[in-house]
Parts: C-alpha cells; structure tokens; sequence
C-alpha cells in the first residue's frame, strides 16, 4: 500500500470539522458539522485532490490524547459517511495525538492512513505534554491488524520537544519504528519547514516518504515537491470555514503542471 499511495506525486486535502460536541467552542449545530464535512469532502475530490483526510481541526482548545465519546461518535459518523462515496485514499487525523481513538476509527472504516502527532519524540504545548506513542500504537496493530499506513509528524507544529531531539534523527526513529511516511511542519528552531529543510531530511533518510504538512502555497509547492512525495492543505484551501474549489483548482493545476 505504501508504494502503491506515493506511485505520485501526492495532493492531500483536508475535510476540517467544525467544533464538536464536548468541546468548548461547540455551537449546537450537530447536522451542520456533518452536512458541511460532506459537501467539503465531494468538493475536494471533484477538484482533483489525490487524497482526502477528516480532522476536528476547529476544537478549541485542543485536547492531548482523546476527545469525548460524543465528539468520536459524531466524527465516526461522518467518516463512515465520506466512506461510502470516497473512490482516494482517506484518512482520519484527530489531534493532538488520540491515536488510540485514531487507529479505531480507521478500523472501523476501512481508512487507508491516519495521522500521529507524537509517534517518536514527546511534544508540550498549549494542550498539555503528550508522550510519544510508537509503542503503544505497534501494539494495538497487532491487536486489530489492518492495511492503514501510518503517517507521522516529527517536531509537529505549534508545539516544543521534550527533550527537542533533531529533525531529522526523530525521522529516522519514526521510520524504525514502521512509520509509512515523515510528516514535518517545523523544523530544529520552532519555525516552518523550509525547502532547504526538506532537502536536508531527504539526504538523511534516502527515498522514504515526506509528506509536507504545512505552509505549502501555490507559489512554493513545486519547490517543495522536488524533494517531497507529498503536500497536506488545509487552510489553503479555504474561504472562511469553507472549501473553496476555485483555489483547489488552481493548485492543483500548478501540482499537473510538472507532475501528473
């Protein structure tokens, strides 16, 4: 499967849920969360993404390592329900680090990938400390065996390592650690993965993939695709709280120029 998702250059775009039941910042508006993820979801896929991924992005403020069983049963839903229609790759991200809940989701919906936050290296920030979860997560796989890939971030964005092991050593240990694919978003001083940066890990690591997971913008995403497999866009990719199928479109028209 891992060979078979970067046979390409990969464009993956996020389904971003509005605030869910539980949290803080909820509204109340259950049906609007669902209608809202599934319309932004068809929009990204008519629009050429190469891949889709759900993630409760507006939870404010985040959790560490789980979200309430209405918050879960409600991204559930909605999962399931971009299952039935969904002909790319999908994949579910719950932040900061719920991979436990993560790795149930994708479970039960057959997702092809999932994203973790704190796989190798430990990470503090305005959620609290979450430790890394390699471990445990080997484990529940040999629990509840399936074909998700795991894609994970290493100095994940918005937050410190504790201790601040460098990038690309953390990379290295992700990928012993049976890791599909490096995710980076910032780089050894806190700040937003360079291009240079990338170049930098993909001397270290050799040809596994690297996934950029922020930042990347019309103007810079062939740069940064020389040396990665693929890109995440997430707020790019929106007006307001919404999908925006004239700016998908004219990234992705930028990603065809070079690479089909």
């Amino acid at each position: 499967m891992k060979d078979k998702f970067f046979d390409k250059k990969m464009v993956i775009g996020m389904v971003h849920l509005l605030p869910l039941p539980g949290n803080a910042s909820y509204q109340g508006n259950k049906e609007e969360i669902v209608q809202n993820a599934l319309e932004d979801a068809r929009a990204l896929i008519e629009c050429g993404v190469d891949a889709i991924a759900l993630e409760n992005f507006s939870d404010w403020p985040q959790y560490s390592t789980s979200i309430s069983l209405e918050a879960y049963s409600l991204m559930l839903r909605v999962a399931a329900q971009i299952r039935t229609f969904c002909t790319i790759p999908f994949g579910v991200n719950i932040e900061m680090n719920a991979f436990e809940q993560e790795w149930a989701m994708a479970y039960a919906v057959d997702a092809d990938f999932i994203r973790v936050e704190a796989f190798v290296d430990n990470r503090a920030g305005s959620f609290g400390y979450i430790e890394a979860c390699s471990t445990q997560l080997m484990d529940l796989k040999k629990r509840y065996p399936a074909k998700t890939l795991l894609f994970t971030d290493v100095h994940t964005q918005e937050t410190y390592g504790v201790p601040n092991i460098p990038i690309n050593e953390a990379a290295q240990n992700a990928i012993n650690h049976d890791s599909a694919a490096i995710i980076v978003t910032e780089n050894d001083e806190n700040k937003r993965i360079t291009v240079e940066d990338v170049k930098s890990m993909r001397e270290a690591i050799g040809d596994f993939p690297i996934i950029v997971g922020s930042g990347v913008k019309t103007t810079n995403v062939l740069d940064y695709l020389e040396y990665a497999d693929a890109v995440i866009v997430g707020r790019g990719f929106k007006t307001g709280e919404r999908i925006d199928k004239k700016l998908v479109r004219e990234f992705m028209d930028v990603v065809r120029s070079k690479y089909q």
